[in-house]
């Protein structure tokens, strides 16, 4: 039955005859049965009523005026919302009654006039025994899609870690392989300076597949529900200034983040690892996709009830058709050329912002440069103590 009625109720029916006492005599049946009955008396208050409630079954008379039961459910047939709701045709006993015409229309049954109490109560049970089924059907099917295609879903992801893992892995495995046969085998021609660089470049490469891993871990996580959003008092514009300064000293290409903070000394509550995740994932991508000596953009506001990160670069930008895969695991547009990455780092950024509740928002051009808007709600309002501070870090000497 329709979802829409209490439990205590049977079922939905419209009953249309322009017959006062026909509609009387059966909703005074239906009723007592339990059913919620409802009466219309032409066919065009049939046709307005349909939309007006949910019903789980119409009786429909067929010989009424201006317009017959036949074209009253033909109107019900071409309308989407209500082609489902099975129609039982009511005909007086001296009346001609097409059957043919009747099913062919979208019936489901037909009850002659004068009504039996034991046969309209028969037929009215069973359609709606059907329709229930009916129902239950479709949404079996609705749910064994979903399933399929969440099957479909993890089917591709592992196909994509697989292949991840053939490209991604192989250069830090095959370097910190390469490297152990250097120190195992060179014997003296190894100096001390020698061996150090070797060891630096074997934990390097140890460093990156951890990376790799935690990424994978956490989206993983996330989505299994097993990551808990957990704030906690926190200094925004300081844990955002040093962030900036850590990545700086991880930078090599010298660019600048040009770091701008509305209200600094706030505290809110946030959940820091879940956050520096995103601006670490976001800044980093700024900078890797940006010409070196280049400036990328941060910009922090706090609201009472929200922190706002926004991070513009002025790099290769993301070609239109790219954008609405990005928050896809392990995608990457088609102009990064050799610049090396996983694809891992916008979808993480989107688990982290969806586990605060809270939405991020992109804009580029391909050639120009992107800006990435992170929106964060607060569960407590933050408080503003102190004005506007803008702060530029470089490590251009």
């Amino acid at each position: 039955m329709n979802e829409h009625h209490s439990p205590a109720v049977k079922g939905n029916i419209l009953i249309v005859d322009d017959t006062p006492n026909n509609l009387r005599l059966l909703s005074s049946m239906l009723t007592k049965q339990g059913y919620e009955v409802r009466s219309a008396i032409s066919g065009s208050v049939a046709l307005m009523a349909v939309r007006t409630v949910p019903l789980d079954l119409i009786l429909l008379d067929i010989n009424m005026p201006k317009m017959n039961g036949y074209e009253v459910c033909q109107h019900l047939k071409a309308d989407p919302q209500t082609c489902d709701i099975p129609v039982i045709f009511l005909s007086a006993l001296g009346e001609p009654l097409d059957k043919v015409q009747a099913f062919q229309v979208g019936g489901v049954d037909y009850i002659t006039k004068p009504f039996q109490v034991e046969e309209v109560l028969a037929r009215v049970e069973n359609h709606l025994t059907l329709r229930q089924m009916q129902i239950e059907l479709q949404q079996a099917k609705a749910e064994a899609l979903r399933a399929l295609e969440q099957e479909q879903e993890l089917n591709r992801l592992k196909s994509e870690f697989v292949s991840m893992i053939s490209h991604d892995f192989r250069t830090p495995l095959t370097s910190i392989q390469g490297f152990a046969e250097l120190l195992r085998y060179g014997g003296d021609a190894i100096n001390a300076e020698m061996r150090d660089r070797y060891f630096d470049k074997v934990n390097g490469a140890i460093d990156h597949l951890l990376y790799l891993l935690d990424e994978v871990l956490l989206i993983g996580s996330i989505e299994a529900g097993k990551t808990e959003f957990q704030p906690t008092p926190t200094d925004i514009e300081k844990f955002c200034r040093d962030l900036c300064e850590t990545l700086q000293l991880s930078d090599g290409s010298h660019h600048t983040i040009a770091f701008q903070a509305e209200c600094c000394d706030v505290i809110v509550n946030i959940d820091q690892i879940l956050l520096r995740r995103i601006l670490t994932n976001l800044l980093s991508n700024a900078i890797k996709y940006s010409p070196n000596h280049t400036t990328v953009e941060f910009h922090l506001v706090c609201r009472e009830q929200a922190v706002v990160f926004a991070i513009r670069d002025w790099g290769i930008g993301i070609p239109t058709e790219n954008q609405p895969n990005l928050f896809r695991t392990f995608y990457r547009c088609n102009n990064v050329g050799q610049i090396k990455g996983t694809g891992l780092g916008l979808a993480v950024v989107k688990r982290c912002v969806d586990a605060h509740n809270g939405n991020i928002h992109l804009e580029s051009q391909e050639g120009v440069g992107t800006q990435v808007t992170v929106t964060l709600p607060l569960p407590v309002p933050a408080v503003c103590t102190h004005e506007t501070i803008s702060e530029t870090i470089s490590t251009v000497p």
